[in-house]
C-alpha cells in the first residue's frame, strides 16, 4: 500500500476484536512513531503501551468514559518528556511533535490491518 492509498483509507475504528496486537506489529508500530521528525530531532516523547485488561478498564474514565478505549486490546498513549518549549512560529513544540509521531503510528497500523482511533477527549495530566 502508498501512503496516499492508506491516508484515504485510514478510518477511526471504535469497536475492536479480542485478538491482541502480535509483538512484531506492535514494534513496527512503535518504530514507526520513533521514526518521525520531531523538532531538532529531540524525539522528547515516551509512549507507553498498554494491554492490561484492569489498566484499559480504568482508562475509561481518563478518557471522558469512551467505553471503546476499554474495548481495545491495545492503548498506546504518547507523553512528552519537555513539555513547554516553544517553536519560533509560536506553537508548542511537544504537541506537534506528539501529533507527527502519532500519525506515522497510526498509519503503520493501518498499513499492518489494525484499526485505531485518535483521541482527543482525555483528562490531561499535570
Amino acid at each position: 500500500m502508498d501512503v496516499l492509498t492508506a491516508i484515504r483509507e485510514r478510518r477511526s475504528i471504535r469497536q475492536y476484536t479480542d485478538q491482541p496486537v502480535e509483538p512484531d506489529k506492535l514494534h513496527k508500530i512503535l518504530e514507526a512513531a520513533r521514526l518521525s521528525p520531531s523538532a531538532s530531532n529531540r524525539q522528547d516523547w515516551k509512549f507507553i503501551v498498554v494491554q492490561d485488561r484492569h489498566t484499559l478498564l480504568r482508562l475509561v474514565e481518563a478518557c471522558n468514559g469512551q467505553a471503546f478505549v476499554g474495548q481495545a486490546p491495545v492503548f498506546i498513549a504518547a507523553c512528552s518528556t519537555n513539555p513547554g518549549g516553544m517553536m519560533s512560529c509560536g506553537q508548542p513544540r511537544d504537541a506537534i511533535d506528539l501529533s507527527i509521531a502519532m500519525s506515522y503510528l497510526i498509519l503503520e497500523a493501518h498499513e499492518l490491518g489494525l484499526g485505531t482511533c485518535w483521541l482527543g477527549s482525555f483528562k490531561k495530566m499535570p
